[in-house]
């Protein structure tokens, strides 16, 4: 089964990146202790997609956490800074996928479809660990979020 992480501070990208890519395992987190909370409890990740500039902590650390405990996890970078970071000529930039916001459904789902492949089931998991809160109130309304 495959299990996408996904993170991001901004809670309309997180919303719709969960509504396009609703028929994967899904765990969303809206910062990057809670990414690294939620990925401690399922093992392996297949892919993270993550925001890059976000308040507690940076996609790029949140990147080199999780590959600690797996080198060969698959990124897509979901951020409004492309151009900057392609001009800092950065190498772990470079190496990584990556999508420009503001994204459409289709690209997303294209980019991960490309990464791992298509989805073979659909459910979702709540992270809660007292870091910051995701509630998910059904697919079919946006994620509510409390703030601790």
């Amino acid at each position: 089964m495959k299990h996408i992480l996904i993170v991001d501070d901004d809670t309309g990208i997180l919303s719709l990146v969960a509504r396009v890519l609703a028929d994967y395992e899904l765990l969303v987190a809206y910062c990057g202790e809670e990414a690294l909370a939620a990925a401690s409890r399922v093992g392996r990740l297949d892919p993270l997609v993550t925001d890059y500039l976000m308040p507690s902590m940076q996609g790029d650390d949140l990147i080199g956490r999780l590959r600690e405990a797996q080198p060969d996890l698959k990124v897509l970078i979901l951020t409004g800074h492309v151009e900057t970071l392609d001009a800092a000529n950065l190498s772990w930039w470079d190496a990584e996928r990556r999508l420009a916001k503001p994204f459409g459904a289709a690209a997303l789902r294209t980019a991960v479809i490309n990464l791992i492949g298509p989805p073979q089931t659909r459910s979702t998991r709540r992270t809660d660990d007292g870091l910051c809160a995701i509630e998910q109130t059904g697919w079919s309304q946006p994620l509510t979020l409390r703030m601790r």
